[in-house]
């Protein structure tokens, strides 16, 4: 009996002291990581509001072949939606909620249970060199608070994976000029 009393108190301790770190931890978190790719922020931005082609570029689709991928809502822009479920990266959506157009783009990521996080893209184009940054933002639930001191590098890794299949895939076009000539006929 005294054996079951021990393993009780020491789980009670275990508990405790959890649950008191946690209340010390902040529950925000933020991912960010940016890269410059040789396309006009038009091409760029076209890419990413096309949630059809994520699977050609982003990470989590090369992590996980079984993942499903249903898409629903506009094929380009705001309320676009995809939604997916795989044994690796589990079931979730991911829509566009908001677009300022070649400029940034706002989305709302969930995960099964979790507390929404919300993704942002920044597109800044210097002489035909597009700045892009990819980030995310959220609130981690009380018991697993503790992951906010791991997140940005977990997740990290992937927004650099998938910033450079953007980059690849983007800078794989043909390139296009907008530019115009003006011919006077007679």
């Amino acid at each position: 009996m005294s054996a079951l009393k021990s393993i009780f108190k020491w789980m009670l301790i275990t508990v405790l002291a959890f649950c008191t770190f946690n209340l010390f931890i902040s529950p925000d978190y933020q991912v960010e990581r940016s890269i410059e790719i040789n396309v006009p922020s038009y091409v760029v931005y076209g890419e990413v509001t096309d949630l059809q082609s994520w699977p050609n570029w982003v990470i989590w689709w090369k992590q996980d072949s079984t993942l499903v991928t249903e898409y629903t809502g506009e094929r380009y822009g705001k309320n676009s939606k995809m939604s997916w479920n795989g044994k690796e990266a589990g079931k979730g959506t991911l829509e566009i909620i908001g677009v300022s157009f070649a400029d940034s783009i706002n989305t709302e990521l969930i995960f099964d249970d979790m507390n929404p996080a919300y993704g942002y893209w920044r597109f800044t184009e210097i002489n035909g060199i597009t700045k892009v940054v990819w980030g995310m933002k959220g609130e981690m639930p009380f018991f697993i608070r503790f992951m906010t001191l791991f997140f940005d590098a977990m997740a990290g890794r992937d927004f650099e994976e998938g910033l450079k299949g953007l980059k690849e895939r983007c800078e794989s076009f043909p390139s296009k000029s907008l530019s115009v000539e003006v011919v006077d006929i007679q």
